[in-house]
């Protein structure tokens, strides 16, 4: 009889094991599945990320080249100061005469402005939207270092003024939204 009776248990205690090992099925499932859409959701996210990087390191490339061309519009305006930009008596056609009290050109004329207000950069081709415009404006003169322009310098010979231009340029990027402008102090 005991040995019945062992079975009996042994079964027993079978049946209550095969039970539970059922709930833990359910559970394992459960676990599975949780996991699988955290795991989802971190792939999702990183996709993004990897679509947001993207954009910013094209919107980067994008306002270096609009940079870079309004920095080739400002060399080519230096080029022609003196030379060919000379006359600012008209303060049109993107060569001003700086004056005291008025409104500075380069605010007044932005991007915006119609062609006749600016100058339009004749370099070599660049890879931009739109052609670069740039407007130069004549500053007051200055004397050397060390004078100024009422006295006498070197054997009574007055001190010739210094020339100075502000030359602003605008130039686009890859696309119309991306926009650049640059401006410098010129002299001799």
């Amino acid at each position: 009889m005991n040995r019945v009776n062992t079975r009996m248990g042994r079964g027993g205690r079978r049946g209550a094991g095969f039970a539970a090992a059922r709930r833990q099925r359910g559970i394992v499932l459960f676990t599975s599945l949780i996991l699988l859409v955290i795991l989802t959701l971190v792939g999702v996210m990183l996709s993004r990320m990897q679509t947001v990087e993207e954009q910013i390191s094209l919107n980067d490339q994008d306002h270096q080249m609009a940079v870079q061309a309004a920095e080739a519009t400002l060399r080519f305006a230096e080029m022609g100061l003196g030379t060919t930009y000379v006359d600012f008596s008209g303060n049109t056609a993107g060569l001003y005469t700086w004056a005291s009290g008025t409104e500075d050109y380069y605010l007044s004329n932005g991007l915006t402005s119609p062609a006749s207000a600016m100058l339009s950069y004749g370099g070599t081709a660049l890879p931009v939207t739109g052609t670069p415009v740039f407007l130069i404006e004549s500053m007051p003169a200055v004397a050397v270092p060390g004078f100024n322009l009422g006295c006498a310098g070197c054997d009574n010979q007055p001190t010739p003024p210094l020339n100075i231009y502000r030359v602003t340029a605008y130039s686009y990027g890859g696309d119309t939204s991306t926009t650049a402008e640059l401006q410098e102090i010129d002299g001799p």
